[in-house]
C-alpha cells in the first residue's frame, strides 16, 4: 500500500514516450480507480510530463537492444532494486525486456498480482540465421522462468504471437490474455473526409528497417518516375537505440533526393492523417500497430504488409 492506504501501481517499460502515447489512458483511469501510479522507464526528454499527470517517476538503466551480459545484468539489478523499494500491489510489465526481467524479479519478490504485456515480438523474431534461432531458444528459457507464478496475466495482440510464445514457453490457456492492440481514444482520432487535391501518402513509425522504411522510400520512387502527382511524408525520427536502424548517412541521402518529405518527431498526428490520403506501413512484423487503428479511425484507408500484426489491423 503507498500512502493513505492507496495501492501502488507500478509500469515498467522501455519508454517514456512509448507509455504516454500507449498507456496513458489506461494509467489516468487506474489513478482514478484509487491507484497510486509509478512508472520506472529510462529518464528521457519526455519524463516530466509523466509527474505532470499525477504520477511517480523512477529512472531506471534499460537498453532496448543491448545484448552485453554487464548491461543486461545492470538493467536486471536496476528493475530488482525499484520493485523491492517501491512494493507494488500490481505490476504491469511492457514490452520484452521488462516483461521478461520484470517478471522473473515479481516472482522472486512475489509480487501479488503482474501484468506482462507484449505488444510484438521484435526483432529477434525477425532476424533470420543459427545465431537468431540460438538467440529465440534462450529467450524461451527466459521467459518460461519470467511466466512461472500462477498470479500472472500474459497479454498478446495477435494469434502469431500468442502461439509461439505460449508454445516457447509452455504457458498454459488460462494465464493468457489476447486484445486487438492498445486502443484509440476517438476523441482525439476523430473522422474527417479525405481533402481533395494532389493526395499525400502518410508514413508513421520509428525510422527503422524492419518497419519498412526503405520499401516505403523505394515504392514513392518508382512512383514518382511514373508521374504520379502525389506527396509522401514519412513521420518519426531516428532510433539509434535499434538493431535495424536507419543510417543516418542513408537518411540525409533520402532527405535530398526529395522524393520523400522527412517530417521527424511530431506531436499532432491527428492533424497530419487528417491532411493524408492515404497512410501506409510496411512492416515487417507488428504487434498490434496502434498507427493503423488510428489511422482507421480518422477515416483513411490504410495499406500494409500481410505479416503477423498487421493483417489483423
Amino acid at each position: 500500500m503507498g500512502i493513505n492506504g492507496r495501492k501502488r501501481l507500478l509500469y515498467i517499460i522501455n519508454s517514456s514516450n512509448y507509455f504516454l502515447s500507449h498507456r496513458l489512458s489506461i494509467a489516468l483511469r487506474a489513478k482514478e480507480q484509487g491507484f497510486q501510479i509509478h512508472v520506472a522507464s529510462p529518464k528521457d526528454e519526455v519524463s516530466k510530463k509523466l509527474e505532470k499527470n499525477g504520477f511517480i517517476h523512477h529512472d531506471i538503466f534499460l537498453s532496448r537492444s543491448g545484448k552485453k551480459i554487464f548491461g543486461e545484468i545492470k538493467t536486471f539489478l536496476s528493475i530488482y532494486e525499484t520493485v523491492k523499494r517501491i512494493n507494488p500491489d500490481l505490476v504491469h510489465l511492457i514490452t520484452i525486456k521488462p516483461v521478461i526481467y520484470g517478471g522473473i524479479v515479481s516472482s522472486f519478490l512475489k509480487v501479488r498480482g503482474v501484468i506482462s504485456a507484449i505488444p510484438g515480438l521484435g526483432y529477434s523474431y525477425i532476424a533470420e540465421g543459427l545465431k537468431a534461432s540460438i538467440f529465440r531458444f534462450f529467450l524461451s528459457i527466459l521467459y518460461k522462468i519470467a511466466f512461472k507464478r500462477n498470479s500472472i496475466k500474459v497479454v498478446f495482440q495477435n494469434e502469431d504471437d500468442k502461439k509461439i510464445i505460449s508454445r516457447a514457453s509452455s504457458l498454459s490457456k488460462e494465464k493468457v490474455v489476447l486484445i486487438k492492440g492498445s486502443g484509440v481514444d476517438l476523441n482525439q482520432y476523430s473522422f474527417a473526409p479525405i481533402p481533395k487535391g494532389k493526395p499525400i501518402i502518410s508514413m508513421a513509425s520509428r525510422l527503422q528497417k524492419d518497419k519498412g522504411v526503405t520499401e516505403y522510400y523505394e515504392a514513392a520512387k518508382i512512383l514518382k518516375a511514373k508521374g504520379l502527382e502525389a506527396e509522401f511524408y514519412f513521420i518519426g525520427g531516428l532510433d539509434s537505440n535499434y538493431p535495424s536502424e536507419i543510417p543516418e548517412k542513408e537518411l540525409l541521402k533520402w532527405e535530398r533526393s526529395d522524393v520523400v518529405k522527412f517530417l521527424g518527431y511530431r506531436d499532432d498526428i491527428k492533424l497530419l492523417f487528417h491532411k493524408s490520403s492515404i497512410v501506409v506501413l510496411p512492416s515487417y512484423r507488428e504487434g498490434f500497430p496502434k498507427v493503423l487503428q488510428e489511422a482507421a479511425a480518422c477515416g483513411r484507408p490504410v495499406i500494409t504488409s500481410d505479416v503477423p500484426g498487421c493483417r489483423e489491423a
